[in-house]
Order: structure tokens, then sequence, then C-alpha cells
């Protein structure tokens, strides 16, 4: 149980996204790792390790001078089973970066069929590959396919990702929570709300006119004992009785910008 977040709009992103990290973290979406991306002039900027969100990204560090940017997605990992040997080390973290370097995207959820899809990328370098294991990460084969796919589309990221997710869903099992940023589109972060066999992954989607929009993980149940996360991750930035807030339904594609957001399906 993953925990994944994004802000778009004039401030800074990054202090942002490290509270609602911080907010996950507590509730037990995620403990192994963090991580957070942000876009700025161009390009992507990058910062993810092993350890707490307290660890990694430290009051008063040098990554809030370096994560500059008013775009940007964070995570925190929980292990998923398949994935419970890939820890302790900064390449199996989020976000993952596409070969290209113009897609970072974070995943929450299983990919059960990793193996087979990380075949058919065999174009493509994978930053968590271990190779005396002989795995990577499942998730990062995602971002892999919507560079695949956004190249295909011809730069339609709508399009991509529909495209992607049909690949993804061939296998019932596969959890397609995830969100990106592409550089093609700098002033946007897309969320998709894809299949989930068991129905407790969601995310939430809001705005605030005087804070711009952001997302994050939405449990309505409680982990390892913690309280429900509910609206809680967002709540520091929005009013959750008076803004625009949305737990996104399935199969949808939320598009958040400074000026809001809009919800599309993906069916």
């Amino acid at each position: 149980m993953c925990g994944i977040c994004g802000y778009v709009g004039v401030g800074q992103a990054a202090p942002v996204l490290r509270e609602m990290l911080l907010i996950m973290e507590r509730h037990r979406l995620g403990f192994e790792s963090a991580g957070i991306a942000t876009l700025y002039d161009g390009k992507i900027l990058l910062r993810k390790d092993s350890g707490s969100v307290d660890m990694v990204f430290p009051l008063g560090g040098d990554w809030s001078s370096f994560l500059v940017g008013g775009v940007g997605v964070g995570h925190v990992r929980y292990p998923s089973p398949i994935m419970s040997g890939l820890v302790g080390e900064d390449r199996f973290a989020h976000p993952f970066l596409s070969c290209d370097g113009r897609i970072v995207l974070v995943h929450n959820g299983t990919v059960n069929d990793y193996r087979e899809i990380w075949g058919e990328l065999s174009s493509h370098e994978f930053s968590s590959f271990d190779r005396r294991r002989g795995i990577i990460n499942d998730s990062e084969v995602i971002v892999h396919l919507l560079e695949e796919d956004i190249l295909g589309s011809r730069g339609d990221v709508t399009e991509a990702v529909r495209r992607t997710c049909e690949r993804l869903v061939r296998n019932p099992l596969n959890q397609l929570l995830f969100a990106f940023v592409y550089v093609g589109e700098p002033l946007k972060v897309y969320v998709v709300s894809g299949r989930e066999f068991e129905g407790k992954r969601k995310v939430v989607v809001a705005h605030r006119k005087s804070f711009d929009s952001v997302f994050a993980s939405y449990r309505d149940y409680g982990i390892d004992g913690r309280e429900p996360l509910v609206y809680e991750a967002i709540k520091p930035f929005v009013n959750v009785e008076g803004d625009d807030v949305e737990v996104l339904p399935y199969d949808t594609l939320a598009v958040l910008t400074s000026d809001g957001y809009s919800v599309s399906s993906l069916e």
C-alpha cells in the first residue's frame, strides 16, 4: 500500500509534496523509501532514496533548493509481496523516469505480469534492474510503456494513457493507480485511476483558487492499526467542505492544472 501525491500551481511543489508524504507515511501508506520529482525549465528534477520521508527530505536539507518548480509528484513506498526483496536502495524507490527523461511517474499497486511486459520493452533500460536477482521494480514498466505510447500517439497524452492501460488490463490482477508529469505538457499533472480489483486503492483530487491543485492517495480504512487516511493528506491545503474535491472513480483520467482539474473516462 504505497502513497502517491501531486501538486501543480504557482507555488513551489516540493514542500507541499513533502508534507503530504509525511501524512501518508504516518497512516502507514509507505515506510521503506520516499521520492519527489519536480519539473522546472523543461527538465525533470528527481530525488529519492530508501528511508523515511524525514530521512530523505530532512528539514533544512538541500533538497528544497534543488527540487524547484511548481509541478511535481511524490511517493512513499510500501513494498508489495512480489517486490518485498527489493528494498534498501534508491533505485527501487519511486518516482521512475522514462529513457528519454521526459516522463516521471509514481505508481500504487502491483503489475503482476511485469516480466512479460519487461520482455516487450527490450530496447529500454530499467534503472531498477537488479542483476544479481534478475528482477526489476514492477512499477517501472508503466513509465516505459507510456513513453512508447506517447511516441506512438504523436504526443496525444490521453490516447497514450488509454493504450498503456489497455496493455496493463490484459492481466485482471494488475492495479492501475498512477500519476505522471510529462515535459511536453509542463503545466499539468496526469492522474490515472485505473482498474483495481481489490477496490481499496483510490485517489482524491482537489482545487483551491488561492492554492492551485493537488491530489493524494485516499483510503477509507486503516492500515496496520492506523486511522483511515481519507482526506488527511490534502486537508492542510484545501477545504474539503468548500473547495472542489473529488474521489476519482475507477477507469478515469484526471488532468490537474493551476486553474482546476478535468476528469474523463478511460473506457
